[in-house]
């Protein structure tokens, strides 16, 4: 991204003719200072006015710069009112639908019908599929309310504790990717916000399958250390590995790796991150033979 990005011409060429008169008074000063230019009349005038020649371009361009911090906090503020009734809407109005309604009208459904009736019917499989579906909606939902609880002034994440493989076995309950994850015993129990947490780690998981050329792939969820003395847990992939310095790169907003054919439609590394940080975990990679090795330091 250029320095004068977002800068007039007006303001660049200030600018300009502001570093000019700086860099010739720099230079004059040092003739003056080891004599190789006598101090005169001449000398102090020069150096008054080229303190009052520098001073119209350089205030032209501070006025254009508060003028514009003054126009994006004003487009900040409209966007924000915006935002928070979006969130609004899917705090309240969406909840109404997905907590309540649907569950009454499906488990109103289920009183009615009999076993019989769904069989000669053949709607177990659909009716399977609609709960699944609304247990799925429900799940993204708490993930969106606790994102729209971070936007909040002076926010503090919900945190509660959870044995770790448990939580992740029922987020990945209904996913088509399940069979991919292997989740080991000896993860712990520790303090999370069970959806964030879950999002983020799930990001990581269609990551290391989806950037993953190998005829069988596989993602392995495990702690590694002792949780006392220091401990990570650590999601390890048969994929493609990126190296420390490739993920600190691709941790960045928008950016992707060089040449990479698949489309980005998930939560993306650099919110990812900041949902761990926001938990107060660290987070880095270490490339393997064959994959990557993230590391959640806990």
């Amino acid at each position: 991204m250029s320095a004068f990005e977002g800068i007039s011409n007006k303001s660049k060429i200030a600018l300009a003719i502001a570093g000019a008169i700086m860099f010739i008074f720099f230079i004059f000063k040092t003739l003056v200072v080891f004599k190789y230019i006598h101090h005169s009349t001449f000398t102090h005038w020069f150096e008054y006015l080229s303190v009052i020649f520098f001073m119209p371009p350089f205030f032209y361009v501070v006025n254009e710069f508060l003028q514009n911090k003054a126009y994006v906090s004003a487009e900040l503020k409209k966007k924000n009112i915006y935002l928070e009734h979006a969130a609004k809407i899917i705090r309240h109005d969406m909840h109404s639908g997905i907590n309540t309604y649907l569950p009454r009208g499906i488990s109103s459904l289920k009183r009615r019908l009999k076993q019989e009736d769904i069989d000669s019917l053949k709607i177990g499989s659909p009716l399977q599929l609609i709960s699944d579906g609304l247990s799925h909606a429900q799940k993204v939902y708490s993930g969106v309310y606790e994102f729209t609880n971070l936007v909040k002034e002076n926010a503090q994440m919900n945190k509660k504790e959870h044995n770790i493989k448990a939580i992740l076995e029922d987020y990945l309950r209904l996913t088509a990717y399940k069979s991919s994850v292997i989740l080991d015993d000896n993860l712990p129990t520790i303090e999370v916000n069970e959806p964030l947490f879950c999002t983020a780690v799930d990001n990581l998981i269609r990551n290391g399958l989806k950037y993953n050329d190998s005829p069988t792939k596989w993602v392995k969820i495990y702690l590694e250390g002792n949780y006392h003395s220091g401990s990570h847990i650590c999601i390890e992939d048969n994929g493609r590995g990126i190296t420390k310095e490739e993920f600190i790169e691709l941790s960045k907003p928008y950016a992707r790796k060089e040449g990479q054919k698949e489309e980005g439609t998930g939560l993306g590394l650099n919110i990812c991150i900041e949902i761990l940080k926001e938990h107060g975990f660290g987070i880095w990679a270490e490339k393997q033979q064959q994959g990557t090795k993230i590391k959640i330091k806990i």
